[in-house]
């Protein structure tokens, strides 16, 4: 690993202390802004019928992460979760996977902002356990969970350790251009940050660990080689045509 890559290290970039929430999104009462809720809305809506499945039970549609919390960086998304009834998904990874798969395909294809912060969106299931300081419910223009002002415990060398582990790894697998290594690996770093949400929370190494690296560009890297890699897998190299051939003078 280079060494000026540790540079790019710095926590500041993954937790902020804030006295109040984010005023381009949050009015004085700590409810979201009119316009940035009817945007939201808007967003919501224009997702679900990018979904395409009808008669969906949305349960309802949330904001969530640091951005409705005090600990928001220039740097965070807007988490934007429609949460729905999916009981299929209970019962078939694969139907889970399609939806995931819609995601990342509306996510990859739009870049929506409000208020300079990019819209991440989400499909989450009521049955799934959600971890974040803050949870905002928009259907109900209230709190479910209400974030606390209180500034939380960081375990700094963890969090560094982890983070230069995983450059060196995302830098060497990268460097082997091999799509299946690229994949495991982002299953297993995206792994990590769930099981550290659910063990650890919001302020664990792991999920520090992994806002770091999509700070500083390697989730994106990551992403961006694997994507490549696959399309390399699928493709046919131009075949070599056969040599025509010549015929010299005329015929008789």
């Amino acid at each position: 690993m280079n060494i000026l890559e540790l540079d790019s290290y710095n926590l500041a970039d993954a937790v902020k202390f804030h006295d109040r929430l984010n005023h381009r999104l949050w009015d004085s009462s700590e409810h979201l802004r009119s316009d940035v809720h009817a945007k939201l809305m808007e967003i919501a809506q224009d997702f679900q019928e990018f979904l395409g499945v009808p008669d969906l039970d949305v349960k309802d549609i949330t904001v969530s992460g640091s951005n409705a919390a005090y600990n928001y960086t220039p740097t965070s998304d807007i988490d934007l979760h429609l949460v729905i009834d999916l009981p299929q998904a209970d019962s078939s990874e694969v139907y889970r996977e399609l939806f995931d798969a819609k995601k990342f395909q509306y996510n990859e294809t739009h870049n929506i902002t409000i208020g300079g912060y990019d819209v991440e969106l989400y499909v989450q299931n009521p049955n799934q356990e959600h971890h974040s300081q803050g949870i905002y419910s928009l259907l109900r223009n209230a709190w479910v969970s209400v974030p606390r002002r209180k500034k939380a415990d960081v375990d700094d060398i963890s969090t560094r350790s982890k983070y230069e582990d995983l450059v060196a790894r995302i830098d060497a697998t990268i460097g082997t251009g091999n799509y299946e290594r690229l994949s495991e690996l982002m299953k297993k770093i995206r792994a990590m940050r769930q099981s550290g949400l659910e063990q650890q929370g919001e302020f664990g190494a792991d999920n520090l660990a992994f806002k770091l690296l999509r700070n500083n560009g390697y989730i994106k890297r990551l992403v961006d080689a694997r994507n490549a890699a696959r399309d390399l897998e699928l493709s046919l190299a131009e075949l070599a045509q056969p040599r025509q051939r010549v015929q010299y003078g005329f015929m008789s």
